[in-house]
Formats: structure tokens, C-alpha cells, sequence
């Protein structure tokens, strides 16, 4: 009889190829989650950089409790509530904002508010309104503490501007700002009665850097600018592509156009913010994200903000911008009248009230109000075009670079001139 002894040769076999799948899975597992740290540290990474972009100050001790309140607490991120944002423009002339060679003048040395704006955004993310306050306002404001701890009194009739000035003092540092801000957010709030639940400071450099974020901006220039001696800005009328220097001089331009006026410089603000929106939303950033990386540090490194704006609650801003579309957001200049008392000022006109009550209420402003939406249309009963066709075929551009040379129909002379600029 013959003993055979069995091998298992086959089984084995099965035994290592089990083995040999187990290595292999165990090093693709360990593969990814090499993959999906790297990816998740990146993301980290990114997140902490962008944020070290934001000089974000607390203001907060500096506002005191005589505030208006809010119809609820606010979230982390005021998902499904309302938001009022002061929206400020430093023309402080110190380090890169010298933009003039005039630092070394004590007027504009220091920090001090050239352009003020409340952004409402509603609480179901269908629109947003932007009120810009004139500078030239004569308001009350009320008692500051200035950056250096001393107390600044209450001033009656003075022009609005100055709220800033009160606060920042004679400094143009972070604490100089952080108080200015603070003084303005009060006089706002006594103006207007509307809670400020977060701010933000561009000076003229961060203007100028995003527009260069942006690769340029497309604007149609309403009338002939010819201010060779202060801004050096020389335009003719019609649509141009301006980079940051001449997106700067647009928005600061006073002399050799209209009428000189700190309202009519505030039209060409809100020109220039709307196209640059436009801009933004043609780029589809949210879709880019070597792009959007790219703009937000140069954007965000623009900014001084409160401390509570986080690059999260600045994120989902964002996306609700994106979301409500161009033609739902819209620019208002606080409605106003000249003062009594002087001609160079002015004061809040009774339509003003109608604007600050619906930013209170959360409902729309009235329509008549509007100077210009995002996707530059004009609301019918402030666009002189809507009722005299001639007009809009005088102040169109001509040139077949800027526009067709076409009359709009009578259904387009709602149209500012503003949305051909591509």
C-alpha cells in the first residue's frame, strides 16, 4: 500500500493570494488616506493663510449699549437672517495708499473715511441694497473714545465724514482705524436707527489691487472726464477696460466732470462697484479654484474688517451674492436736499427715512429710490431715457468698439449704457 501524504498546494496557493490582496488593499487604503490628508492639510493650509490675509479688529468695547437691536441674536453665519454691513473707503494717504505723493500733508496722512455704504443683505437672500451716506451729510455724532482712550463730545450739524476723523484722531494705525470705525458706526446707527452687525475698511491700495484681482473692469464712463491736474484722469465717454490706477482715479475724480459734487462722485462709486460685480460673476470664480484662491488673498489682504467676519461668514456672503443675482442688488445714494443753512452741505431728505425704514423692516426700498442695479439697469422713473428715446441715442456709445450704434428699442431704454461694457 502506498501512503500518500497531501500537499495543499492549491490551498496555499489561495492562502497567499488572499494574503496578497490584503497587502495590496492595505497599501491603497493607506494610499488614499495619504491622498485625502494631504488634501485636507492643503485645505488647511489654505484656510489659515487666506485668514492671515484679514487685519480683523474688535470694536466692540468702543460702541457702548445704546445700540439698536436686532429683531433676533445673530448666528455665526446669518444663515436665514438678515444683514447690515458698513461698508467703509479710507482716502488715508500713508505707505502704499500714497497714491498722490501727499503723505507727507497732515490732512491726509492720517486715517480718515472717504466713502461710507450700509449693505443690507435680506434674510431670504433675494436681494441686497447698498445706501451710500454723502460724505458731505450734516449729522449729529455722538460721544467717540478716540484711539488714544480720550473722550471726543457729541457734535450737533457737522458734516458726516468727520465721525471718522473724531475717532481715529491723528493716527493712521490699526487702533486709529478700529476707532474711526467705531465713532462712524455710532453716528450711523443714530442717523438711521439700523443695527450694524459687521464693517469693513478699503483703503485706496486695496481698491486698486482688487481690480487688478479681477484683470480689469469694464466701465461705461457716462460724460467726457478731464481732470489732468488732480487725479490725472482723462477719459472720453463711452466703455473702458480700467486696471487699478484708473479704476482708483475714476472713483476718487471730482474736478473737470459734472458738477464737482460729492453726489455725483458717489454715482461713478456705485459705477465702478456694479461692474465690478458683473466682472466677478462673468469669471465664475466658484467654479476656479486656482482662481478664487488667487483673487481672495489679494482681495482679502485688502481688507480691514470686524472681528466677528470670518472667511466662512465672508464665504457664504459670497455664495448668497452669486446666488441673488446682478439684478437684484441695488445702489441707492441716501435720499437728501441742500441744507438750509448751507448750500455745500446737505441733509436727509423725508425719502430718507423710507430707505433706512425698509432696511429696518427688511423689505424693499422703494423702487424710486434706486440709482442703478448690479446689472446696470436704471429703474424707469430716474432714467431720463425711458421717457425721451433721443436722449438714449445721444448718451450711447458710438463706436463700434463701445457699443452698436443703434437706438435701443423703447422696452431696452431701462438699459443703462453700462451692461454693453464686456
Amino acid at each position: 500500500m502506498i501512503l500518500i501524504v497531501p500537499t495543499y498546494p492549491t490551498k496555499h496557493a489561495r492562502h497567499s493570494a488572499k494574503d496578497l490582496t490584503r497587502h495590496v488593499a492595505r497599501k491603497v487604503l493607506l494610499a488614499c488616506f495619504a491622498v485625502v490628508l494631504f488634501l485636507v492639510s492643503g485645505a488647511g493650509f489654505a484656510y489659515h493663510d487666506l485668514m492671515s490675509q484679514l487685519n480683523r479688529i474688535d470694536v466692540n468695547d468702543m460702541l457702548g449699549s445704546d445700540r439698536p437691536t436686532r429683531a433676533e441674536p445673530a448666528t455665526d453665519n446669518y444663515e436665514g437672517q438678515a444683514v447690515n454691513i458698513l461698508i467703509l473707503g479710507s482716502d488715508t494717504r500713508s505707505g502704499a495708499n500714497n497714491v498722490d505723493n501727499s503723505e507727507g500733508s497732515e490732512d491726509v496722512a492720517v486715517a480718515r473715511s472717504d466713502t461710507a455704504m450700509v449693505l443690507h443683505m435680506s434674510a431670504d437672500r433675494s436681494r441686497i441694497d447698498v445706501v451710500s451716506i454723502p460724505r458731505d451729510t450734516l449729522v449729529s455724532i455722538p460721544e467717540c473714545t478716540t484711539a488714544d482712550g480720550q473722550t471726543e463730545p457729541a457734535m450737533e450739524d457737522t458734516q458726516f465724514n468727520a465721525a471718522f476723523a473724531n475717532g481715529a484722531g491723528t493716527g493712521s494705525d490699526a487702533a486709529a482705524v478700529g476707532a474711526g470705525v467705531a465713532c462712524t458706526i455710532k453716528t450711523v446707527e443714530a442717523l438711521t436707527q439700523v443695527r450694524i452687525d459687521e464693517w469693513m475698511v478699503v483703503d485706496f491700495n486695496g481698491l486698486s489691487t482688487m481690480v487688478n484681482a479681477l484683470g480689469g473692469v469694464p466701465v461705461y464712463v457716462s460724460e467726457d472726464i478731464d481732470d489732468a491736474d488732480y487725479t490725472g484722469l482723462v477719459l472720453e465717454a463711452g466703455c473702458h477696460t480700467m486696471d487699478g490706477t484708473m479704476a482708483l482715479q475714476y472713483s476718487r475724480v471730482r474736478h473737470g466732470v459734472g458738477d464737482g459734487s460729492d453726489i455725483s462722485r458717489i454715482a461713478r462709486q456705485q459705477n465702478l462697484m456694479s461692474a465690478m460685480l458683473r466682472t466677478a460673476q462673468s469669471k465664475n470664480l466658484l467654479t476656479n479654484a486656482g482662481e478664487l484662491y488667487s483673487f481672495l488673498r489679494s482681495a482679502l489682504a485688502a481688507l480691514t474688517v470686524s472681528e466677528t467676519l470670518s472667511l466662512s461668514t465672508l464665504t457664504g456672503l459670497a455664495q448668497s451674492v452669486q446666488a441673488i443675482g446682478m439684478e437684484n442688488v441695488n445702489f441707492i445714494t441716501m435720499p437728501n436736499e441742500p441744507a438750509s443753512w448751507d448750500a455745500n452741505r446737505v441733509v436727509p431728505s423725508a425719502q430718507a427715512e423710507a430707505v433706512w425704514t425698509a432696511l429696518r423692516e427688511d423689505t424693499p426700498v422703494p423702487e424710486e429710490s434706486v440709482t442703478v442695479s448690479a446689472d446696470g439697469s436704471t429703474p424707469a422713473a430716474t432714467d431720463p431715457a425711458a421717457t425721451d428715446p433721443a436722449a438714449t441715442a445721444q448718451e450711447a456709445p458710438t463706436t463700434q468698439e463701445q457699443a452698436p450704434a443703434t437706438v435701443p428699442s423703447a422696452a431696452a431704454t431701462t438699459s443703462d449704457p453700462a451692461a454693453q461694457c464686456r
